[in-house]
């Protein structure tokens, strides 16, 4: 007898102690079935994939599982209340919330950008920015690595690929730092109701940009052409804000529990830093499916009422993908709750798949492989200061801690004591 979801399953979604040990949880949604009703903060009642191979296969079925709630006769913006404010509008002008054919139009217009060859060519800008960053931490006992450096390497380097100007970097920080400092569903709203501020910024920027060209993708953006079709206003605005958030929060936590996850498996961080150079590619793979800081996709719509691995689905009902579950799937993964720096073949889901696929994955990558890479080559003898009380953020689709508190210089400090 399929559930329905007028009885959706409950699952303590976004706890801390959920974030701390999040394999019991998933492996408990896996044993319920493959696809599972529960009832979601914010969102409300929804369809939930819990396998590998049912969250590959809804990602996949771009046709089935639908971004446009007009294709699944609905209105509105699929996970979003009648109350979200106005201003979301203009941001939910972007390809992920869109189907083909404009789905294709939009993402042809920015892909050249985070061609991997490309992104790549920026790895020794990045590691330049991370030795800046990690100047201001020489000296210092202790740090934060969250407000010292996870957060802040990916928003200069969203900054420098966008082209912002260094005068105006001040101002689009603290706004970036308010509107993604979303931990639980209040902190969300209230981010929402900030983002005028940031609407107002991106339409100067690129009202600049029209006026003066000058290097980064805003400019580019502006320029863009494929096929005699250009971005219009709102598609600007909306593709700059994708681009913030898409190339910022989700970095920033990976950076960040992957430091976790390494210092809670010394004998792989061991491995790891015994070869960097040869094993930092593989090991971020193998830390962002450990991790998987991204635990859901965004929700869709089903387009048309079906069956689907087992459940019967109807027409406009909301279904999402648990990364983090299909990341853990023993039936792909031998021993998913071990980290295994080695492993491979690694066919995670972290940034998802499809055609909705992480735009910014290459330069996630490249962000995290640079962050590790120059973090332990400046502190080697970095330790947790607090392991046993990590202040994991209470939010549902996301893993990461509010702050990070390390000891830098933990060896000395014990010889000294």
């Amino acid at each position: 007898m399929p559930y329905r979801l007028s009885k959706p399953l409950r699952f303590d979604l976004d706890s801390a102690a959920v974030k701390a040990d999040p394999f019991p949880l998933f492996a408990a949604m896996r044993a319920a079935g493959p696809v599972i009703p529960v009832k979601l903060p914010i969102i409300g009642k929804a369809w939930v994939t819990t396998t590998y191979e049912a969250a590959a296969a809804m990602v996949k079925d771009n046709a089935l599982f639908v971004q446009e709630s007009r294709h699944a006769g609905k209105s509105g913006v699929a996970g979003m209340k009648w109350w979200m404010p106005v201003s979301l509008r203009v941001l939910t002008n972007n390809m992920l919330l869109k189907d083909e054919p404009d789905h294709r139009r939009l993402r042809k217009l920015v892909d050249q950008a985070f061609q991997r060859r490309r992104v790549r060519d920026m790895r020794g800008n990045i590691e330049r920015i991370a030795d800046k960053i990690l100047d201001g931490l020489e000296g210092r006992a202790e740090g934060d690595l969250v407000g010292g450096f996870s957060r802040r390497l990916p928003l200069e380097v969203i900054c420098e690929l966008l082209g912002l100007p260094d005068q105006e970097r001040g101002q689009f920080l603290t706004w970036a730092r308010t509107a993604t400092s979303m931990r639980n569903s209040f902190g969300i709203l209230r981010a929402f109701l900030s983002m005028g501020s940031g609407i107002k910024f991106v339409r100067g920027q690129i009202e600049e940009c029209r006026r003066n060209p000058r290097e980064g993708l805003i400019s580019e953006l502006v320029r863009a052409e494929e096929d005699g079709d250009k971005l219009n206003e709102n598609e600007l605005v909306s593709m700059v804000f994708l681009l913030l958030f898409a190339g910022f929060e989700t970095t920033t936590h990976l950076i960040g529990d992957s430091i976790i996850a390494l210092e809670q498996n010394p004998v792989q961080k061991a491995y790891l830093f015994t070869d960097p150079a040869s094993r930092m590619e593989r090991a971020v793979e193998e830390l962002g499916r450990y991790t998987s800081p991204v635990q859901s996709t965004k929700p869709r719509y089903v387009s048309r009422d079906c069956e689907f691995f087992g459940q019967r689905l109807g027409r406009g009902e909301l279904i999402m993908a648990m990364l983090a579950s299909a990341n853990y799937d023993p039936a792909v993964f031998d021993e998913p709750d071990r980290l295994q720096l080695d492993r491979f073949p690694n066919p995670h889901l972290v940034f998802g798949s499809g055609i909705h696929f992480c735009l910014g994955m290459q330069l996630a990558r490249v962000e995290t492989q640079a962050a590790l890479g120059r973090l332990y080559a400046r502190f080697p003898r970095l330790q947790l200061a607090e392991p046993d009380r990590l202040q994991w953020i209470e939010r549902f689709g996301l893993r990461g801690v509010k702050a990070l508190p390390v000891r830098l210089k933990a060896a000395a400090a014990r010889r000294a004591a």
